[in-house]
């Protein structure tokens, strides 16, 4: 069921892009540099690989992002595996300082 909805769905975006071409198909240049044009394409076109521009672009600065995230939790897991270490060994030496602390008590009481 699931299929036949996207299935439909994307049916319906062609029909979209295609009125879209079809009604825009004037031809126009675009002044990219000083001096440098583009040879003369439809506009539907032009705006078309626009937003397939736009969209890559998008796409490489959300995996920078990504990246930056996975160096960071990457970062945070070693930092919180060292205090998981000091936490584990202050323990440690909590329960060795009360043992002694009981050992002295307790000699201190029986003599």
């Amino acid at each position: 069921m699931l299929s036949k909805i996207r299935l439909i769905l994307w049916l319906f975006i062609l029909l979209i892009v295609g009125y879209f071409v079809a009604m825009n198909n004037i031809s126009v240049t675009v002044n990219l540099l000083p001096g440098y044009q583009t040879v003369p394409l439809p506009l539907s076109i032009i705006i078309l690989m626009s937003i397939i521009v736009g969209a890559i672009l998008a796409i490489l600065i959300a995996i920078g992002d990504w990246i930056k995230f996975k160096i960071e939790i990457s970062r945070l897991k070693k930092q919180l595996e060292i205090c998981e270490k000091e936490k584990e060994s202050l323990k440690m030496n909590s329960l060795k300082e009360s043992e002694q602390l009981y050992k002295s008590k307790e000699m201190q009481g029986s003599g």
